[in-house]
């Protein structure tokens, strides 16, 4: 067996010399491939009287003969010639044309070489042939089986003879294609709506041509109460992709087009479709892609990409984003806002006396305090680096940060995870800094987030385990 052989001049999906009987399994052809064996000369040629029975007549609107001739132009460089002396009436049927008495070239020189050179080859070799080919475009049948049996000479010619059956039809493969496909489809044709029950979309409505199993899972829908009907009275969620002022669009276009929506499943979760639309003949086709999984990805490398992987607060990156638009905003709404700047005291001392193992478990547990005491959805607590944190509170002043850093403060007193190397006490503590957005004084972020990194050293140096905040004029005070 050879799978895909080049002619130069076409292509064999499939071409079967030995054992043909076991290789193709078509019990049409394994009956032929006996009768062939059974009747052949020692040139390996069967007559063809050998056929002119019940096998004849079953068979014979599937059978061609064929008749070995000169080529009609030998200076072309063309093989030998065929003609028909026999063109079986379902040949005909999906060819559209009886080629009985014509000539094999006839068909083009392509095709009459693909054809005529595994003829020829049966013919020298005395021995059947089975191929697979693929049908000329325009046809029904998209591709073709046929066998190939050397025939004894008869009225002063070589003949054989050629069983031929479509294997695959368009539509078949095209419904296959359709039905496998990952996305859902729905074919779609513009008709007029002239009932008065009926919704009017600029004077027409969209008949279902065509849905695919993957729509019918996708809208948990019976694929077979569709097609015919009107898709706004059998898809429950056709009015919710307002998707016809597009279909519209592209229909009179002939342009494709892609629109994104978000459906509302029966569960509550979010369901994020990219529907691409192609124009056809009077309608469109919509192909549906269920992208919700890649959306929550995205998502995910999003948080992932913007999370301090030890803390799961924000990270420095995010922070410094947050920070930038959050001082516009301020800046254009009047409304307050505060940064605070924290460090746990004495770290390096307690990874020294602990272990970095014990250093980490210290910093999850301060974030831990961060997110009981920073709780509102506008608020943003990161890890800015190391043992140092901030959180950005908009829509606060001081007197509340004051209150919340405080709180923080007799929260991290309260857990008392020890701290034999620290200075201050004999538990972890941690210095706070604060200012408040002064649209007078803070031309850009950088310049709160220095008052406020002025406010945190002035409470490292007077002692640390304190909150330090910036005056009006400045200056950090308790």
């Amino acid at each position: 067996m050879v799978e895909g052989v080049e002619t130069g001049t076409g292509r064999w999906h499939q071409v079967v010399r030995e054992d043909i009987e076991a290789r193709v399994g078509s019990p049409d052809i394994a009956v032929l491939c006996r009768r062939w064996r059974q009747s052949r000369d020692a040139q390996g040629r069967a007559p063809l009287a050998a056929f002119a029975d019940g096998l004849w007549h079953r068979l014979h609107g599937r059978l061609m003969l064929l008749r070995r001739e000169p080529a009609s132009d030998p200076a072309d460089g063309a093989g030998d010639d065929f003609v028909y002396g026999h063109y079986g009436s379902e040949i005909c049927r999906h060819t559209g044309i009886d080629r009985t008495g014509t000539r094999l070239s006839e068909l083009g020189p392509q095709r009459a070489a693909l054809l005529g050179a595994l003829q020829t080859e049966a013919l020298q070799r005395g021995e059947p042939i089975y191929a697979v080919h693929v049908a000329e475009r325009g046809q029904p049948v998209f591709t073709w089986e046929r066998l190939i049996l050397p025939l004894a000479p008869s009225d002063g010619g070589e003949w054989v003879l050629v069983y031929c059956r479509p294997l695959q039809m368009r539509h078949e493969l095209y419904a296959d294609v359709v039905d496998a496909s990952g996305d859902a489809l729905l074919a779609l044709r513009r008709v007029d709506t002239p009932d008065a029950g009926e919704p009017q979309d600029e004077g027409g409505g969209w008949l279902v041509l065509m849905a695919n199993p993957r729509l019918a899972e996708l809208f948990e829908i019976d694929r077979d109460s569709l097609a015919g009907r009107l898709v706004h009275r059998v898809l429950p969620d056709w009015r919710l992709l307002h998707a016809e002022q597009e279909c519209l669009q592209v229909m009179r276009s002939g342009r494709a087009g892609r629109i994104t929506r978000v459906l509302m499943a029966a569960d509550g979760r979010l369901r994020y479709l990219q529907v691409q639309i192609t124009p056809m003949s009077g309608g469109v086709l919509l192909s549906l892609s269920d992208e919700t999984d890649l959306h929550e990805d995205r998502n995910r490398l999003r948080h992932l990409a913007a999370t301090d992987a030890l803390t799961t607060l924000a990270n420095r990156r995010l922070f410094d984003e947050q920070l930038r638009d959050q001082v516009e905003q301020a800046r254009a709404s009047g409304q307050p806002l505060v940064l605070v700047m924290a460090d746990i005291d004495a770290f390096k001392a307690y990874n020294d006396r602990y272990g970095h193992a014990a250093g980490d478990d210290c910093l999850r547990q301060f974030a831990l305090l961060f997110k009981a005491v920073f709780t509102r959805q506008s608020d943003l607590a990161a890890r800015y680096g190391g043992e140092e944190f901030a959180v950005l509170l908009p829509g606060t002043g001081l007197e509340g940060a004051t209150a919340l850093v405080e709180r923080l403060i007799e929260l991290l007193h309260q857990r008392r995870l020890p701290h034999a190397a620290s200075p201050v006490a004999e538990h972890v503590t941690a210095s706070f800094g604060a200012a408040a957005f002064d649209p007078a004084r803070d031309h850009d972020e950088l310049s709160l987030l220095r008052r406020a990194d002025s406010a945190l050293y002035q409470a490292k140096q007077t002692g640390r385990d304190r909150l330090c905040v910036v005056s009006t004029d400045g200056t950090p005070t308790r």
